[in-house]
């Protein structure tokens, strides 16, 4: 059994540690756990923290440039673009690593005579650089979307003109467009304007817990409309208000299951143990899911799932295939 991850901040971590004059970090620290987890590939996102708010495009560029500085040392990173480019990890020790982008802010200052050029000059250089994935807005209202949680509240508007460009360059690229941290607006605007099918990378269902970074059944029946997929985010917030749990997380996947089917469901894990101590800049309420509390239990998480009722064959196809699969459709160079 192999694991495919559609959502980690792991690069958060490893921008952090080099600042204080860490080295080798993604070996080190965080490939050990992977290969626990059975991870075999991971979309890891690069990320602003709200710590670096007034300088969005400057903190863009250091996290970048820290974090390639380590995976290009990195003996167990296998950086791809495609599935093509993918290896066996348990076979050669290598986890597949997809470059992508949680909140786009960044790219309004890019540097161009206009906003229009900003956004076409970023996506081209980030696409020559390996990025295959977007998502819009995290926790904030910007120039190109409107987000769930968003610190600077306004009336919610969905998609700018310039998140409709983003969309169609997106399209034109083969990026995977992700609609986690979108707020409905916005979610509904993707789902239309994209030609492509639309991810959410780490979001759970609203039914069974009503969170606004969760789907309502009408979003999550759009996104297999289309041939899309869901990632289960195994953050406690999203599970369960009173008793977050790895059951009450299972509990998820078995409603999406029977809502669209389990070839729509996957995994997006979020999990967020190894950025305790850093300084985000963002208040985080204290909490955990129990027997979930990091990726080294993901093993007992699929025994699990079975004794739930899943198939091996289904928990294969939601751990792991359904991802690949859908990845190797969207991505093709």
């Amino acid at each position: 059994m192999k694991v495919f991850d559609l959502h980690s901040d792991l690069f958060t971590d490893l921008a952090f540690r080099r600042s204080k004059g860490e080295r080798n970090v993604f070996d080190r620290i965080h490939y050990p756990k992977l290969k626990k987890g059975l991870v075999d590939a991971v979309v890891c996102v690069f990320w602003v923290e709200p710590a670096f708010r007034d300088n969005p495009y400057g903190r863009f560029r250091m996290l970048r440039e820290s974090v390639l500085d380590d995976l290009r040392t990195a003996q167990h990173v296998n950086l791809c673009t495609t599935t093509k480019d993918f290896v066996d990890a348990q076979k050669v020790g290598k986890i597949n690593v997809l470059l992508g982008l949680e909140g786009l802010t960044f790219m309004e200052h890019w540097g161009e005579a206009s906003i229009q050029g900003n956004v076409e000059s970023a996506f081209h250089e980030l696409h020559e650089g390996g990025v295959r994935h977007a998502i819009y807005a995290w926790n904030e209202n910007n120039f190109l979307a409107s987000g769930t949680g968003a610190y600077n509240e306004r009336i919610h508007t969905g998609l700018t003109q310039y998140g409709r460009q983003a969309t169609k360059l997106a399209n034109d690229y083969r990026w995977l467009l992700d609609a986690s941290h979108l707020d409905e607006p916005s979610f509904w605007n993707l789902y239309e304007a994209s030609e492509r099918p639309i991810i959410a990378s780490h979001s759970n269902a609203r039914a069974l817990c009503d969170h606004e970074r969760n789907l309502t059944d009408e979003q999550i029946k759009a996104i297999a409309s289309k041939g899309g997929i869901i990632g289960l985010n195994a953050h406690y917030a999203f599970i369960d208000k009173v008793n977050p749990t790895v059951d009450t997380f299972i509990d998820h996947a078995v409603y999406m299951a029977d809502l669209v089917g389990p070839e729509h469901v996957a995994f997006g894990f979020d999990f967020l143990d190894f950025l305790d101590g850093h300084q985000l800049g963002s208040d985080v309420e204290e909490g955990t899911t129990v027997g979930l509390e990091c990726v080294e239990k993901v093993p007992e998480l699929l025994v699990k799932m079975e004794r739930r009722g899943f198939s091996r064959k289904e928990v294969e196809r939601i751990s792991y295939t359904n991802a690949f699969d859908f990845i190797s459709k969207q991505m093709k160079g």
